[in-house]
Order: structure tokens, then C-alpha cells, then sequence
């Protein structure tokens, strides 16, 4: 192609994209109300349902690099909602970060990984079933994060980078307001989750390559930044008894959609982004790999079908169970979040068939009791079909909307 038909052919595109760009976040309201009348009642009482939608439409130009134009729905990072697992992607990438930071000789995400017990709350663990080799290590803890939401398996991870370590590799990629100071173990309460147990890594012999000690944390001790993170009318305490008064999550994990969906972005489209993660090309597809993965695809570990069936966590577009996904063009590479009455969804939903992608994060409270940690909330009935109908409708707008350059999917066609 002659350089003056590349010049003409960028212009074309970029005023075709400017164009798409003047569709404000009002009309993309209107598109909803629209096209989902059933769940009017959420959409015009957002506020009470914590009802936030992120909606990222992509196009490419003719190397295929992408554009992104963003919709909003209520996207307020003030507006308080527990992330629930999905920290369980950032921390997944700082892990592959450190891994290859520490620069030892023959360490990678495979090295069995051995953790002690050296203080109140902490689990030995030495061995690992449900691995080819029978050993633990950071690529067997992330497949079971990414897979099922595995809380045990992000407890390990979250004692080998630790919370200052978390933290402040967070800010420095631009995330400051991110908080992941809980490693997500019910029965490891307050700042257990700030002593690590000393962790060591091994080579095929089995010697010892790298060891962590015991750490204690002592430097970061900042509360959640939003100014109110009181939930419901009661809630359930540590013994599970009913008291008056909203749940305090000041001190619980949080991150904002906003965030989570830019993470992914960064991680999705990390070729064509410079970004500050510092993440290698193999590291990368892993991750993408296992978010898009259905459990019955995965040999190790392996999981019963019927308790993990296809949608297990692919929220947007399923919702509730769906035992096999026979659509074999659609993948969704997302990160999902549950607890409390929260439910959140951040997926990259690509059909390579029709040559459509798109981004999308969601998050719903669907608590009409108030009481907060009972388990009486409106998931199956509300939640859930909201994020099955949501995903539909707007893959069906993608489906329509006309693309001067189809996107090349080809390196996400990862389970051949």
C-alpha cells in the first residue's frame, strides 16, 4: 500500500472515530432504558442498587491497533460497592511482576513454591493435589484464581507479595486509591493479613533457590479513600449474629470499576499500550488464557463439571447456570466479584466469528433487606439475569455496528 493511501485511509478512520466519540454517556442511558425495559426499575433507582456500568467499544485501524471510545452509566468512583474476588487480577499480575523482578536463576511461576507457618493464622503448605507435579506455585494458585475465584489460593499469593508490597506497586502504576488489604481468609480477621509466613521456592532438585522471610507489615495503614463505605440497615458480625447498624467496609478491599476495567485493558491490549506493567508476552497470554478458560477445559486442576459448570463465573452474557456453553466463537476473558449482595462482572467478550469485541464491567447490589452478610439476596433473581441481558444487549449492538477494519482475534484463539 503506497504511503498517500495509508494517509488517506488514517484520516478516514479518525474522522469516522471522532464521529462514533460524540455519542455521550446520556445517550448510552437512553440505549439502556431502551433495550431494557424489564430492569427499569434498576436503572432509574441506581443510587439504591449501586448501579455502575462501564462500556468500552473498540475499533481498529488498518494495523489493527485499537481505539477505544468509553460509555458510562453511573461510573462514580465515590459510590461505594465490594470488589469482592476481583482483586484477585491485579494481584495475579504484580505475582508474574515479582516473580521475574527477584532475578533468581531458575525461578518462574512453575517453582514449587513452599509456604510456612510461622504466626497466628497461617496455613503450612508443602504439597498440592491438585497440580501435575503435586507442588504449589504461583501458576497453580493463579489458574485456580482465575478459574473458580479461588479465595485459599489468593490468600498465598497475597502473603508472597505482602501488603506494602501491594500497595505501593499499585500507586506507582497509577492506581493510588486501590485497596488490598485483606487477603480474603474469613477465618484470618484485622492485620493478620499484614504478617507474611516465610515462603520458599525450589528448583527441579528440590533445593531451596529463593527464600522470603517472615514479614511484618508495618508502613501502610490507610482506610478505603471513600467517604462512605457503610452499607445496609444491619448486618451480621463475626459470629454471625445479627446486629442494628450498617456493615463498615472501610477497612476491606476496594477498587473502582474504573480501575478494574483499566487493568484489564492494560492487560488485554498491552501490545499496543506501553504500559507500566511489566509483564512479558508468555506471563500475559497465561493470564488470558485462564480468564477465558471454562473449568471443564482445565486438566490441572480439574473440576467437576457439575459444580463448576461453563458459566460459573461469566456473568455477562449467561448469568445464571449454564451447564455447557456450546457457542464455540464467544470467549469472555473476565475477572467477577460476589459477597455481601454485591455482584460484579469485568469482561473482554470477543466473537471471532464475527469479528466482534468489546469491554464491559458491571456492578449491582441486590440487597432489598439491608441485612448485610445474611445470604438473603436477590442474585438468581436479580442480579444475575440484569448481567445475563445486559451483555446480550450490547453484544447484539456490536453484532450491527458496521466496522471499517475487522479486528485480527487470531492470538486470542488460545484453546486449540
Amino acid at each position: 500500500m503506497s504511503f498517500f493511501k495509508k494517509v488517506i485511509l488514517s484520516l478516514l478512520f479518525f474522522s469516522f472515530y471522532k464521529l462514533s466519540a460524540q455519542v455521550t454517556s446520556a445517550d448510552f442511558e437512553n440505549f439502556l432504558k431502551t433495550n431494557l425495559p424489564r430492569y427499569k426499575f434498576l436503572l432509574e433507582n441506581k443510587q439504591k442498587y449501586r448501579l455502575q456500568i462501564v462500556y468500552v467499544r473498540i475499533d481498529r485501524d488498518e494495523n489493527n491497533v485499537p481505539h477505544f471510545i468509553q460509555y458510562d452509566f453511573n461510573n462514580d468512583p465515590n459510590l461505594f460497592y465490594y470488589c469482592a474476588s476481583t482483586v484477585k487480577l491485579p494481584a495475579s499480575m504484580l505475582a508474574l511482576e515479582k516473580i521475574k523482578a527477584l532475578n533468581v536463576t531458575g525461578l518462574n511461576r512453575q517453582s514449587p513454591m513452599l509456604t510456612d507457618s510461622a504466626f497466628y493464622c497461617q496455613h503450612r503448605v508443602i504439597k498440592d493435589t491438585s497440580s501435575e507435579n503435586g507442588m504449589p506455585s504461583i501458576e497453580q494458585y493463579i489458574k485456580k484464581m482465575l478459574l473458580v475465584s479461588d479465595n485459599y489460593a489468593f490468600s498465598r499469593v497475597y502473603e508472597f507479595l505482602t501488603c506494602d508490597y501491594l500497595q505501593a506497586q499499585l500507586s506507582e502504576k497509577g492506581f493510588p486509591t486501590i485497596r488490598m488489604v485483606n487477603k480474603l481468609d474469613a477465618a484470618c480477621p484485622g492485620d493478620t493479613s499484614k504478617i507474611a509466613p516465610p515462603i520458599y521456592f525450589l528448583n527441579k532438585k528440590g533445593d531451596t533457590i529463593y527464600k522470603q522471610p517472615l514479614i511484618r507489615e508495618v508502613r501502610f495503614n490507610s482506610p478505603t479513600p471513600i467517604p462512605n463505605a457503610r452499607v445496609g440497615h444491619d448486618h451480621h458480625n463475626n459470629a454471625d449474629k445479627k446486629v442494628p447498624g450498617p456493615k463498615d467496609f472501610s477497612r476491606h478491599n476496594y477498587i473502582s470499576l474504573q480501575n478494574q476495567i483499566d487493568i484489564l485493558k492494560a492487560l488485554i491490549f498491552m501490545p499496543y499500550n506501553g504500559s507500566a506493567w511489566k509483564i512479558d508476552n508468555s506471563d500475559r497470554l497465561f493470564l488470558i488464557k485462564q480468564m477465558g478458560m471454562y473449568p471443564r477445559e482445565s486438566n490441572w486442576p480439574r473440576y467437576n463439571p457439575i459444580q463448576y459448570y461453563d458459566s460459573y463465573k461469566k456473568y455477562l452474557m449467561y448469568g445464571a447456570m449454564v451447564p455447557k456453553i456450546t457457542n464455540d466463537s464467544i470467549r469472555i476473558f473476565n475477572i467477577v466479584g460476589q459477597a455481601y449482595g454485591f455482584l460484579t462482572d469485568c469482561a473482554y467478550i470477543t466473537d471471532s466469528k464475527n469479528k466482534v469485541e468489546f469491554m464491559l464491567a458491571a456492578t449491582i447490589y441486590v440487597n432489598e433487606s439491608e441485612d448485610v452478610g445474611s445470604g438473603n439476596y436477590q442474585t438468581n433473581k436479580t442480579g444475575l439475569p440484569f448481567f445475563r441481558d445486559l451483555g446480550k444487549t450490547i453484544y447484539q449492538s456490536e453484532l450491527k455496528r458496521e466496522k471499517q477494519f475487522p479486528p485480527d482475534l487470531s492470538e486470542f484463539n488460545l484453546y486449540k
